[in-house]
């Protein structure tokens, strides 16, 4: 499994988060390992530069996984409550996505071109997942007014959950042979790689 998975299951009645990991051992907190044999002073500092900016990298999208963790529920005493509560979450999880997106744009220029591609893409993506939530709310919110709340409506929540189940937030750089060196040696990486919530 590769590192970053974000794993997601919502339902009228709860929801669960979680991260899948790959099994590798989290860094010393504060800790970017450095070096290797056979590497230069210039591929020392050039290595420890890419860490640098993927371990920031992983803050701004683990901002992502901190909402999602602490998401609201979903009621489904009434109808009308699974509506609102769906809606209510749709925009906690609509947050967690604006932050995210502003802590990736906010990122200086990656050491490396492969970098910013990745960012981009990450970008589109989320901004991508935030606008079909929206929509999702926003219909929601139209549809607790009306006298009678249908099946559908109260799915709408669904699509836009399961379009975060699927993201893979470490995917880019772990198609990069020196983003993915630097994932395994930034900590706020590993953190994410291994995490996981009950």
């Amino acid at each position: 499994m590769r590192p970053g998975k974000v794993g997601f299951l919502a339902l009228l009645t709860g929801l669960g988060i979680g991260l899948s990991g790959c099994g590798q051992p989290p860094a010393e907190p504060g800790a970017i390992q450095s070096g290797g044999p056979g590497l230069s002073q210039r591929d020392v500092q050039r290595q420890d530069e890419i860490t640098r900016w993927a371990n920031d990298y992983c803050v701004a999208v683990g901002s992502l996984v901190d909402n999602l963790a602490t998401m609201p529920t979903v009621d489904p005493s009434t109808p009308r409550r699974a509506v609102q509560t769906s809606s209510d979450l749709l925009g906690s999880m609509i947050g967690g996505l604006d932050r995210a997106v502003a802590g990736l744009r906010a990122l200086p220029a990656a050491p490396l071109p492969e970098g910013d591609s990745v960012r981009t893409d990450t970008v589109t993506e989320l901004s991508g997942v935030r606008v079909r939530a929206a929509e999702a709310k926003a219909r929601l919110d139209d549809a607790g007014d009306a006298p009678t709340i249908d099946q559908a409506t109260l799915g709408e929540a669904r699509g836009p959950l399961d379009e975060v189940a699927k993201l893979n937030l470490l995917s880019g750089l772990d198609a990069v042979p020196d983003l993915r060196t630097a994932v395994a040696r930034a900590p706020v990486c590993q953190q994410l790689t291994v995490r996981t919530t009950e």
